[in-house]
Protein backbone atom coordinates (compact mmCIF):
# COMPACT_ATOMS: atom_id res chain seq x y z
CA UNK A 1 0.00 0.00 0.00
CA UNK A 2 1.53 3.17 -1.10
CA UNK A 3 0.09 5.77 1.75
CA UNK A 4 -0.26 9.92 1.72
CA UNK A 5 2.32 11.71 4.10
CA UNK A 6 2.40 15.33 5.00
CA UNK A 7 0.40 16.23 2.18
CA UNK A 8 -1.60 18.85 3.84
CA UNK A 9 0.65 21.31 4.49
CA UNK A 10 -0.26 24.53 3.89
CA UNK A 11 -3.93 23.51 3.83
CA UNK A 12 -5.61 26.55 6.59
CA UNK A 13 -9.11 25.70 6.61
CA UNK A 14 -10.12 24.22 9.59
CA UNK A 15 -8.71 25.19 13.50
CA UNK A 16 -10.71 22.38 15.18
CA UNK A 17 -13.79 20.97 16.93
CA UNK A 18 -13.57 19.41 20.30
CA UNK A 19 -16.15 16.40 21.04
CA UNK A 20 -16.56 14.48 24.58
CA UNK A 21 -19.07 11.57 25.55
CA UNK A 22 -20.59 11.74 28.96
CA UNK A 23 -23.29 9.62 31.37
CA UNK A 24 -26.33 10.47 33.47
CA UNK A 25 -27.41 8.76 36.31
CA UNK A 26 -30.64 7.43 35.07
CA UNK A 27 -28.37 5.65 32.08
CA UNK A 28 -28.39 7.45 29.06
CA UNK A 29 -25.25 7.90 27.47
CA UNK A 30 -24.70 11.21 25.14
CA UNK A 31 -22.05 12.77 22.82
CA UNK A 32 -21.39 16.06 21.96
CA UNK A 33 -19.40 18.26 19.75
CA UNK A 34 -18.30 21.77 18.57
CA UNK A 35 -17.50 22.18 14.25
CA UNK A 36 -14.68 24.76 14.39
CA UNK A 37 -14.30 26.11 10.51
CA UNK A 38 -12.68 28.99 8.64
CA UNK A 39 -15.34 28.73 5.94
CA UNK A 40 -19.15 28.26 6.27
CA UNK A 41 -20.20 24.97 4.10
CA UNK A 42 -24.33 24.48 3.62
CA UNK A 43 -25.09 22.36 6.34
CA UNK A 44 -28.42 21.11 7.55
CA UNK A 45 -29.98 18.92 10.04
CA UNK A 46 -30.17 15.52 7.89
CA UNK A 47 -32.47 11.90 8.63
CA UNK A 48 -30.41 9.57 6.18
CA UNK A 49 -33.52 6.94 5.98
CA UNK A 50 -32.87 2.85 5.77
CA UNK A 51 -31.97 1.63 2.37
CA UNK A 52 -31.14 5.25 0.98
CA UNK A 53 -27.40 4.11 -0.15
CA UNK A 54 -24.31 5.61 0.54
CA UNK A 55 -21.55 6.19 -1.86
CA UNK A 56 -17.82 5.06 -0.97
CA UNK A 57 -15.89 7.01 -3.95
CA UNK A 58 -16.59 10.24 -5.57
CA UNK A 59 -14.98 8.38 -9.06
CA UNK A 60 -16.90 5.43 -8.87
CA UNK A 61 -20.86 4.81 -9.37
CA UNK A 62 -21.03 2.40 -6.17
CA UNK A 63 -23.45 2.63 -3.11
CA UNK A 64 -24.12 0.74 0.05
CA UNK A 65 -27.43 0.58 0.93
CA UNK A 66 -27.42 1.37 4.90
CA UNK A 67 -29.20 -1.06 7.06
CA UNK A 68 -30.40 1.88 9.65
CA UNK A 69 -31.35 5.49 9.89
CA UNK A 70 -29.54 8.41 11.43
CA UNK A 71 -29.64 12.10 12.01
CA UNK A 72 -26.60 14.47 11.99
CA UNK A 73 -25.26 17.87 10.90
CA UNK A 74 -24.30 17.89 7.84
CA UNK A 75 -24.06 18.42 3.90
CA UNK A 76 -25.85 17.33 0.52
CA UNK A 77 -23.79 19.38 -1.88
CA UNK A 78 -21.95 16.44 -3.11
CA UNK A 79 -23.38 13.19 -4.60
CA UNK A 80 -23.77 11.38 -1.38
CA UNK A 81 -24.85 12.99 2.05
CA UNK A 82 -21.51 13.52 4.25
CA UNK A 83 -22.51 13.43 7.81
CA UNK A 84 -20.13 15.47 10.41
CA UNK A 85 -21.64 13.92 13.15
CA UNK A 86 -24.41 12.31 14.40
CA UNK A 87 -26.89 8.99 16.36
CA UNK A 88 -28.11 5.81 14.70
CA UNK A 89 -31.73 4.36 15.95
CA UNK A 90 -29.40 1.80 17.65
CA UNK A 91 -28.19 4.14 19.62
CA UNK A 92 -24.38 4.60 17.68
CA UNK A 93 -22.88 8.11 17.80
CA UNK A 94 -19.83 9.79 16.65
CA UNK A 95 -17.77 12.84 14.44
CA UNK A 96 -15.20 12.94 12.18
CA UNK A 97 -12.77 15.92 13.58
CA UNK A 98 -9.42 17.44 12.26
CA UNK A 99 -6.36 15.88 12.09
CA UNK A 100 -4.15 18.31 10.32
CA UNK A 101 -0.48 16.84 9.60
CA UNK A 102 -1.17 13.61 10.91
CA UNK A 103 -3.74 12.21 8.89
CA UNK A 104 -2.42 9.53 6.14
CA UNK A 105 -4.53 8.33 3.62
CA UNK A 106 -3.73 5.33 1.02
CA UNK A 107 -2.99 6.35 -3.16
CA UNK A 108 -4.07 2.77 -3.46
CA UNK A 109 -6.29 -0.23 -2.61
CA UNK A 110 -5.11 -2.73 -0.43
CA UNK A 111 -6.15 -6.16 -1.52
CA UNK A 112 -9.02 -7.90 -0.55
CA UNK A 113 -10.53 -4.49 0.70
CA UNK A 114 -12.76 -1.71 -0.69
CA UNK A 115 -12.05 1.78 -1.16
CA UNK A 116 -13.71 4.86 1.11
CA UNK A 117 -13.55 8.57 1.08
CA UNK A 118 -12.94 9.71 4.66
CA UNK A 119 -15.96 12.39 4.60
CA UNK A 120 -18.31 9.48 3.91
CA UNK A 121 -16.84 7.21 7.22
CA UNK A 122 -19.42 8.60 9.17
CA UNK A 123 -22.26 8.14 7.04
CA UNK A 124 -21.41 4.72 6.47
CA UNK A 125 -20.51 3.49 9.82
CA UNK A 126 -23.58 5.04 11.40
CA UNK A 127 -25.97 3.36 8.60
CA UNK A 128 -24.66 0.32 9.31
CA UNK A 129 -23.07 -0.63 12.49
CA UNK A 130 -24.45 -0.40 16.27
CA UNK A 131 -21.68 -1.32 18.99
CA UNK A 132 -18.36 -0.78 18.53
CA UNK A 133 -16.99 -3.88 17.88
CA UNK A 134 -19.28 -3.62 14.49
CA UNK A 135 -17.17 0.02 13.66
CA UNK A 136 -13.95 -1.96 13.90
CA UNK A 137 -15.21 -4.69 12.19
CA UNK A 138 -16.55 -2.61 9.20
CA UNK A 139 -13.23 -0.14 9.22
CA UNK A 140 -10.92 -3.30 8.99
CA UNK A 141 -13.04 -4.26 5.20
CA UNK A 142 -11.92 -0.23 4.29
CA UNK A 143 -9.26 1.18 2.72
CA UNK A 144 -9.09 5.13 3.26
CA UNK A 145 -8.59 7.35 0.15
CA UNK A 146 -6.70 10.46 -0.84
CA UNK A 147 -9.62 11.68 -3.08
CA UNK A 148 -10.61 15.10 -2.90
CA UNK A 149 -14.19 15.89 -2.63
CA UNK A 150 -16.13 19.10 -4.33
CA UNK A 151 -16.64 21.11 -1.04
CA UNK A 152 -13.11 21.79 0.06
CA UNK A 153 -10.74 20.51 -3.58
CA UNK A 154 -8.84 17.80 -1.41
CA UNK A 155 -9.42 15.24 1.67
CA UNK A 156 -9.16 16.24 4.64
CA UNK A 157 -7.31 15.27 7.43
CA UNK A 158 -9.65 13.10 9.77
CA UNK A 159 -9.58 11.08 12.36
CA UNK A 160 -12.64 10.22 13.97
CA UNK A 161 -14.83 9.49 17.25
CA UNK A 162 -17.65 6.86 17.94
CA UNK A 163 -19.70 6.20 20.86
CA UNK A 164 -22.49 2.74 21.27
CA UNK A 165 -25.47 2.48 23.81
CA UNK A 166 -22.85 0.82 26.00
CA UNK A 167 -20.74 4.78 26.51
CA UNK A 168 -17.39 2.90 25.16
CA UNK A 169 -15.78 5.40 23.57
CA UNK A 170 -13.44 5.39 20.89
CA UNK A 171 -10.94 7.02 18.64
CA UNK A 172 -9.58 6.05 15.33
CA UNK A 173 -6.86 7.85 13.48
CA UNK A 174 -5.01 6.98 10.05
CA UNK A 175 -1.65 7.55 10.72
CA UNK A 176 1.35 6.72 8.96
CA UNK A 177 1.37 3.49 10.24
CA UNK A 178 -1.73 2.37 10.04
CA UNK A 179 -5.02 2.92 11.70
CA UNK A 180 -4.60 3.55 15.04
CA UNK A 181 -7.57 2.62 17.16
CA UNK A 182 -7.78 4.10 20.96
CA UNK A 183 -10.08 1.84 22.83
CA UNK A 184 -9.81 3.07 27.03
CA UNK A 185 -10.33 6.58 25.93
CA UNK A 186 -11.33 9.37 28.74
CA UNK A 187 -14.43 10.24 26.01
CA UNK A 188 -12.86 13.23 25.18
CA UNK A 189 -11.03 14.49 22.03
CA UNK A 190 -9.86 17.21 20.17
CA UNK A 191 -7.44 17.98 17.29
CA UNK A 192 -3.50 17.27 16.18
CA UNK A 193 -1.28 15.49 17.93
CA UNK A 194 -2.92 12.05 18.40
CA UNK A 195 -5.16 10.71 21.10
CA UNK A 196 -2.04 9.23 23.15
CA UNK A 197 -0.28 12.11 22.98
CA UNK A 198 -3.09 14.41 25.03
CA UNK A 199 -3.85 11.27 27.25
CA UNK A 200 -0.19 11.58 28.48
CA UNK A 201 -0.44 15.40 28.45
CA UNK A 202 -3.37 15.30 30.95
CA UNK A 203 -0.25 13.79 33.67
CA UNK A 204 1.07 17.57 33.88
CA UNK A 205 -1.89 18.67 34.80
CA UNK A 206 -3.76 16.75 37.33
CA UNK A 207 -2.88 18.99 40.61
CA UNK A 208 -5.34 21.06 39.10
CA UNK A 209 -8.60 20.50 40.48
CA UNK A 210 -12.04 22.46 41.84
CA UNK A 211 -10.54 23.24 45.84
CA UNK A 212 -9.09 26.44 46.68
CA UNK A 213 -5.65 26.43 47.78
CA UNK A 214 -4.57 26.31 51.27
CA UNK A 215 -3.16 29.57 53.08
CA UNK A 216 0.54 29.57 53.89
CA UNK A 217 2.55 31.39 55.60
CA UNK A 218 5.66 33.02 54.49
CA UNK A 219 7.42 34.60 58.12
CA UNK A 220 4.80 36.70 59.24
CA UNK A 221 3.33 36.80 56.25
CA UNK A 222 -0.01 35.12 55.82
CA UNK A 223 -1.45 34.26 52.20
CA UNK A 224 -4.83 33.34 50.60
CA UNK A 225 -6.37 33.39 47.84
CA UNK A 226 -7.42 36.29 45.44
CA UNK A 227 -11.15 34.25 45.32
CA UNK A 228 -12.89 31.34 44.40
CA UNK A 229 -11.37 29.43 41.42
CA UNK A 230 -7.85 29.40 42.28
CA UNK A 231 -7.54 25.48 42.23
CA UNK A 232 -7.58 25.66 38.40
CA UNK A 233 -4.66 27.97 38.36
CA UNK A 234 -2.24 26.48 35.47
CA UNK A 235 -5.25 25.36 33.38
CA UNK A 236 -4.22 26.70 29.77
CA UNK A 237 -6.76 29.15 28.22
CA UNK A 238 -5.85 29.27 24.39
CA UNK A 239 -7.34 27.62 21.65
CA UNK A 240 -5.01 24.99 20.44
CA UNK A 241 -6.04 22.05 20.53
CA UNK A 242 -4.20 20.59 23.41
CA UNK A 243 -5.53 23.35 25.70
CA UNK A 244 -9.37 22.79 24.61
CA UNK A 245 -8.58 18.92 25.28
CA UNK A 246 -7.33 19.67 28.70
CA UNK A 247 -10.22 22.32 29.34
CA UNK A 248 -12.73 19.63 28.06
CA UNK A 249 -11.46 17.02 30.45
CA UNK A 250 -11.54 18.77 33.26
CA UNK A 251 -14.96 20.36 33.11
CA UNK A 252 -15.90 16.79 31.96
CA UNK A 253 -14.69 14.93 35.35
CA UNK A 254 -15.85 17.92 37.89
CA UNK A 255 -19.23 19.02 36.54
CA UNK A 256 -21.74 18.11 38.30
CA UNK A 257 -23.58 14.54 37.04
CA UNK A 258 -26.35 14.78 35.05
CA UNK A 259 -29.72 13.07 36.69
CA UNK A 260 -31.40 13.04 32.83
CA UNK A 261 -31.18 13.82 29.28
CA UNK A 262 -32.05 17.48 29.91
CA UNK A 263 -29.54 18.14 32.58
CA UNK A 264 -27.14 16.10 30.16
CA UNK A 265 -27.25 18.27 26.98
CA UNK A 266 -27.37 21.00 29.35
CA UNK A 267 -24.05 20.00 30.92
CA UNK A 268 -22.73 19.05 27.59
CA UNK A 269 -23.21 22.58 26.10
CA UNK A 270 -21.91 23.89 29.31
CA UNK A 271 -18.83 22.16 28.67
CA UNK A 272 -17.83 22.71 25.37
CA UNK A 273 -18.73 26.20 26.12
CA UNK A 274 -15.72 26.27 27.71
CA UNK A 275 -13.93 26.16 24.30
CA UNK A 276 -16.09 28.00 21.70
CA UNK A 277 -14.67 30.24 19.36
CA UNK A 278 -15.79 34.01 18.81
CA UNK A 279 -15.28 35.44 15.32
CA UNK A 280 -11.71 37.34 15.42
CA UNK A 281 -10.54 35.33 18.57
CA UNK A 282 -8.28 33.22 15.92
CA UNK A 283 -7.20 34.21 13.01
CA UNK A 284 -5.20 32.04 10.42
CA UNK A 285 -2.38 33.99 8.46
CA UNK A 286 -4.27 34.67 5.65
CA UNK A 287 -6.43 36.88 7.97
CA UNK A 288 -9.36 34.64 7.69
CA UNK A 289 -11.18 33.87 11.26
CA UNK A 290 -11.99 30.32 12.98
CA UNK A 291 -14.79 30.18 14.89
CA UNK A 292 -17.43 28.00 16.53
CA UNK A 293 -20.21 27.07 13.54
CA UNK A 294 -22.22 24.95 15.29
CA UNK A 295 -22.13 22.82 19.07
CA UNK A 296 -24.48 19.74 18.83
CA UNK A 297 -25.39 17.14 21.65
CA UNK A 298 -27.25 13.49 21.15
CA UNK A 299 -28.60 10.81 23.60
CA UNK A 300 -27.94 6.87 22.54
CA UNK A 301 -31.04 6.04 24.39
CA UNK A 302 -33.61 9.06 22.71
CA UNK A 303 -31.96 9.56 19.35
CA UNK A 304 -32.76 12.95 19.59
CA UNK A 305 -30.22 15.79 18.05
CA UNK A 306 -29.84 19.00 19.67
CA UNK A 307 -27.71 22.07 18.29
CA UNK A 308 -26.77 25.40 18.51
CA UNK A 309 -25.73 27.87 15.92
CA UNK A 310 -22.83 30.82 16.30
CA UNK A 311 -25.75 33.56 15.47
CA UNK A 312 -28.92 31.25 16.99
CA UNK A 313 -27.47 30.59 20.06
CA UNK A 314 -30.98 28.96 21.25
CA UNK A 315 -31.13 24.83 21.67
CA UNK A 316 -32.86 22.95 18.86
CA UNK A 317 -34.06 19.59 18.76
CA UNK A 318 -34.55 16.96 16.45
CA UNK A 319 -36.04 13.83 17.13
CA UNK A 320 -34.84 10.59 15.00
CA UNK A 321 -37.59 8.30 15.68
CA UNK A 322 -40.50 10.71 15.41
CA UNK A 323 -39.50 10.87 11.14
CA UNK A 324 -40.46 7.81 8.63
CA UNK A 325 -37.30 6.02 8.62
CA UNK A 326 -38.48 4.07 5.54
CA UNK A 327 -38.62 7.77 3.59
CA UNK A 328 -37.61 7.13 -0.02
CA UNK A 329 -35.82 10.69 0.20
CA UNK A 330 -33.53 12.66 2.93
CA UNK A 331 -35.52 14.39 5.35
CA UNK A 332 -33.57 17.81 6.15
CA UNK A 333 -34.05 20.61 9.31
CA UNK A 334 -32.41 23.51 7.62
CA UNK A 335 -30.70 26.01 10.09
CA UNK A 336 -32.77 29.12 11.68
CA UNK A 337 -29.78 31.50 11.72
CA UNK A 338 -31.63 34.49 13.41
CA UNK A 339 -30.66 34.71 17.28
CA UNK A 340 -33.96 33.87 19.34
CA UNK A 341 -34.20 36.02 21.97
CA UNK A 342 -37.23 35.50 24.31
CA UNK A 343 -38.52 38.96 25.68
CA UNK A 344 -40.18 38.79 28.64
CA UNK A 345 -41.95 42.17 28.81
CA UNK A 346 -43.75 44.45 26.25
CA UNK A 347 -41.07 46.09 23.79
CA UNK A 348 -41.10 49.76 22.93
CA UNK A 349 -41.93 50.68 19.80
CA UNK A 350 -40.07 53.82 18.65
CA UNK A 351 -41.39 55.20 15.30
Amino acid sequence: MKALRNNFKGVVFMLGCSSLAIHTTDQKNLFARTMDFTMEPDSKVIIVPRNYGIRLLEKEDVVINNQYAFIGMGSTDISSPVLYDGVNEKGLMGAMLYYATFATYAEELEEGKRGINPVYVVSQILGNCVTIDDVLTRLEAFTLINEANAILGFAPPLHFTFTDASGETIVIEPDKTGITVHRKTIGVMTNSPGYEWHQTNLRAYIGVNPYPPNDITMSDLELTPFGQGAGALGLPGDFTPSARFLRVAYWKKYTEEAKNEVEGVTNLFHILSSVNIPKGVVLTKEGNTDYTIYTSAMCSQSKNYYFKLYDNSRISSVSLMDENLDSPTLITFEWERAQDIKQLNKVNVKS
